[in-house]
């Protein structure tokens, strides 16, 4: 019972965590403002975490680590492209119902320092290994064209959703209007990007 008490409370403090960092930003947010806004006391907040960047690290690794977690590997019980769809679809949902996350992600904690580049190299190295090999497959079994660079679509593909969900992350004022963007990307089709063979 305690330890469950004690993983809510770790779970809250993160997640009014995220809530300041994605408003202030990272230099601007102090131990006291995560504090207030979780209600905690100093000391309670420091039996969970070490100091404010250990806080922020926490972040990084739980929200990159879901996103690599909720891809599925290839089976060959339906189509290539139906299940390249949902994993997609999958990692735009992990963005979309995660706001402040995404802000930090694509904006706080790019250039913080050459550690938390050196992890987001290596998230977005991930992502793209995942959709050039699933691409490849998709190669392989003809269902796109053999001319067709698919490190350079990986690329492309994931760019996309990094710049939508960047725009829509700090478009707080919906002077973008991201939401038809978002709709899309949230209902993800590679049949949209790319023609398929015999179509």
């Amino acid at each position: 019972m305690r330890t469950a008490k004690k993983e809510n409370r770790r779970e809250q403090i993160l997640a009014c965590a995220a809530k300041v960092f994605a408003k202030k930003g990272y230099h601007a947010t102090s131990i006291s403002d995560i504090c207030k806004k979780s209600d905690v006391a100093r000391g309670t907040l420091y039996l969970y975490f070490e100091n404010k960047r250990d806080i922020f690290d926490t972040l990084i690794k739980n929200f990159t680590g879901s996103i690599i977690q909720d891809i599925t590997m290839f089976s060959k019980d339906e189509p290539l492209q139906l299940q390249f769809n949902r994993n997609m679809c999958k990692m735009v949902d992990n963005i979309t119902q995660n706001k402040d996350l995404t802000k930090i992600i694509v904006s706080e904690a790019v250039g913080l320092d050459s550690e938390f580049d050196h992890q987001l190299i290596l998230f977005y190295a991930r992502l793209v290994e995942y959709v050039e090999g699933a691409l490849t497959m998709l190669q392989k079994n003809g269902d796109i064209s053999a001319h067709i660079n698919v490190r350079l679509l990986s690329y492309s593909l994931l760019g996309t959703i990094k710049e939508i969900a960047y725009q829509w992350a700090i478009d707080g004022g919906n002077v973008l209007d991201m939401d038809p963007l978002i709709k899309v990307a949230k209902n993800f089709k590679i049949q949209n990007y790319i023609a398929f063979a015999g179509e």
